[in-house]
């Protein structure tokens, strides 16, 4: 496992926006029975740590002023607006120190796996299961093989083996972790024909309307035409002496 050199931060050596500025991140220290301890970490080397994958679980050592410390990634902050890097917390732990992590769980034989074949899909409820454990004994990843799994089973945390000492943090149910789904059921596209005759249909519809409109505008004309003759010949009658 590789040591990380960090530095403690004094009143000296400047504010966090300066360390910033600087490449390196400010952050702390913390553990029961111990003094926290501000320090600050290269930019750099904690941004690839972070990416390597399992970063909250897995257990590191950093130098503090030549002292060789193991510490846990607990907590990062990040700038509200920018989302870069501002502060991050380490939990000081010795071997026999309690710790909750998260695991991932990864599924084997995906591609034997009779109810996949079949098509269905593995439908994840869970990425991530929460542990109890002793910082020695934290397991990298959980497994578990599909090669008999079918169509409606559920895969529940009591169908995973875990290592001796480590234990699920939610111990009232048996949690489901990831179920094995039918198939989802596409809606068929339409057809191009069906297009054609509901192209054909609409054209029609508006014909009809457009014929309708020219027959009620002719009914109009004719009825105000007839009107119209009517209050002639009224006009044309003798009046009454």
């Amino acid at each position: 496992m590789s040591t990380f050199k960090v530095i403690e931060r004094t009143k000296d050596i400047g504010s966090t926006k300066s360390l910033i500025s600087k490449g390196l991140i400010p952050g702390i220290v913390y553990g029961k029975g111990s003094d926290p301890v501000k320090i600050a970490f290269e930019n750099k080397i904690l941004q690839k740590i972070m990416h390597s994958g399992s970063f909250y679980s897995k257990i590191l050592d950093i130098e503090i002023n030549g002292k060789i410390e193991k510490i846990l990634p607990k907590q990062l902050q990040y700038h509200p607006v920018t989302d870069r890097l501002m502060h991050f917390d380490f939990l000081r732990v010795q071997e026999d120190t309690k710790v909750t992590v998260e695991i991932p769980v990864e599924f084997l034989n995906q591609e034997i796996c009779p109810g996949l074949k079949k098509g269905g899909v593995l439908n994840l409820v869970r990425r991530l299961v929460e542990l109890s454990c002793n910082a020695n004994n934290i397991p990298d990843k959980l497994e578990f093989d599909l090669k008999e799994s079918e169509i409606g089973d559920a895969v529940k945390i009591s169908n995973i083996n875990l290592p001796e000492g480590v234990k699920p943090t939610i111990t009232d149910r048996d949690f489901v972790i990831a179920t094995v789904v039918p198939p989802t059921v596409e809606v068929e596209e339409t057809k191009p024909e069906e297009e054609g005759e509901e192209e054909d249909s609409a054209e029609k519809a508006e014909e009809k309307s457009a014929d309708s409109k020219e027959e009620k505008s002719a009914d109009s004309k004719e009825e105000k035409s007839a009107d119209s003759k009517v209050e002639k010949k009224e006009d044309s009658k003798p009046e009454s002496k």
